[in-house]
């Protein structure tokens, strides 16, 4: 894994979030603490001592008489006769129950000023300390000015949290999203890329562990296709060496047909005939896995391509009285490897047409889909058997109980869906619901 940076362990990484926070709110409580500084000084509010002043002012000299306050008066007040009857008031109704409540049970709340005028009526004064604002109509508009502006501090330290708790999450998803990209990778079989470091410690010890399997998981993969290309190349020589020999054979035989011979001869040689040709089928199917690997890729028409193919299946279908039918609704091009491409949709379609009796029908139908383009090759015979559902694919596989006859080996649908997979696509069998097989071949746009 190559490195970039140093690492950090993930406990610094939150001490780090858990500092930023604090010191993002601490900063957010200095400018409020500032700003309601600033707003006292240019008197758009008052300070919470003031309450207390205006009480003491209006109280000052021990007044005979009892004065109404103006409307910059901040305290909730109420005037008792010598009856104990409400005069005057400018509380509400829950401080003037208080006040009431007071006057009553002779209170000793520090908070409420008593006074008793020469006409024995008694004054109750309540007040709070607490800023609030200068202006009467704020006043009787809005809650308290402290009040607001706790609430006001309060909003303001739960967006810090929640932008510091979204940096955070950000923080660690976009380290986390390289694990991420690098499983796609490893399961789409991309080895050949490097592993960068997330800078966080924790992290950084998964993703070596991930670059050490990834290293191990290229270094195996490569030896299989060294393997396997030594296999086909081994293979490919033996069927060259052995195609002469079989031509000779199958050739001669022939020959010796041409003569006339007792009728027991006769069938040893068709029988020797019979099986030279199966040979040789058999050591075409060969050479097609085996070939393919050094065609140039290019970018194919599709549409062109399944045109072809339905052109090239026409004469076989008429052969043995089947109809076939076409449904090409192909669009755009595809980088293939065309005759590898072409030779593994020829293997499913011909397989179809040799299991489809007479008078039925075989269809296939080309679509192009919102993500890739997809390949229906339908055909009304007796249909996959449980077994060659699941492994019907596989090379060599062969079901002597179904789908099967003389000249098959279980290599051409091993070879289609390799090159198919080879193309990042996904081949799958299914049976018709009133008989018969389906295939289906789907190529994503993404080459």
């Amino acid at each position: 894994m190559e490195k970039r940076k140093r690492s950090v362990s993930l406990s610094f990484v939150l001490l780090r979030f858990a500092c930023t926070m604090f010191l993002s709110m601490f900063f957010c409580l200095v400018l409020w603490l500032a700003t309601q500084t600033l707003l006292q000084h240019r008197g758009f509010i008052y300070h919470g001592s003031v309450p207390n002043q205006q009480v003491e002012e209006f109280l000052r000299d021990h007044p005979d008489t009892f004065t109404e306050p103006d409307d910059d008066f901040l305290s909730s007040y109420a005037l008792f006769d010598a009856n104990g009857m409400l005069r005057k008031s400018n509380a509400n109704e829950r401080e003037l129950a208080y006040l009431t409540e007071s006057y009553k049970t002779q209170t000793h709340d520090q908070n409420v000023k008593q006074y008793t005028y020469s006409d024995q009526s008694t004054i109750l004064i309540h007040w709070i300390y607490q800023k609030d604002f200068s202006n009467s109509k704020l006043r009787e508009l809005l809650p308290p000015f402290e009040v607001l502006w706790w609430i006001t501090l309060l909003f303001a330290w739960i967006l810090i949290f929640a932008l510091c708790i979204s940096w955070l999450c950000k923080t660690l998803s976009s380290k986390l999203k390289l694990f991420n990209d690098i499983s796609n990778k490893i399961a789409s079989h991309n080895l050949d890329f490097a592993i960068y470091p997330a800078g966080i410690r924790e992290y950084d010890e998964a993703l070596s562990a991930m670059d050490e399997m990834r290293q191990a998981l290229y270094q195996s993969l490569t030896e299989q296709w060294r393997a396997q290309q030594q296999r086909d190349s081994e293979i490919a020589a033996l069927a060259h060496d052995l195609k002469t020999p079989l031509t000779l054979i199958g050739g001669n035989t022939e020959l010796l047909l041409c003569e006339v011979f007792p009728k027991k001869q006769t069938q040893m040689l068709n029988t020797i005939l019979s099986n030279t040709n199966r040979a040789q089928k058999y050591l075409s199917s060969l050479l097609d896995i085996s070939s393919g690997s050094e065609e140039p890729w290019t970018a194919c028409d599709l549409s062109a391509i399944f045109t072809e193919l339905s052109r090239s299946l026409k004469e076989l279908a008429g052969s043995k009285h089947i109809t076939l039918n076409i449904e090409n609704h192909l669009s755009g091009s595809r980088l293939l490897q065309k005759e590898h491409f072409f030779r593994a949709l020829h293997n499913v379609a011909q397989n179809a047409l040799e299991h489809t009796p007479p008078q039925k029908h075989v269809s296939l139908i080309g679509n192009t889909l919102d993500t890739g383009w997809e390949f229906l090759i339908l055909d009304e015979g007796c249909g996959f058997t449980n077994a060659a559902l699941l492994h019907a694919t596989e090379r060599l596989w062969r079901d002597d109980t179904a789908r099967q006859t003389d000249g098959h080996h279980g290599i051409g649908l091993s070879f289609t869906a390799e090159t198919i997979k080879t193309l990042g696509g996904t081949l799958s069998l299914e049976n018709r619901k009133h008989g018969g097989g389906v295939v289906k071949i789907f190529l994503p746009f993404k080459t």
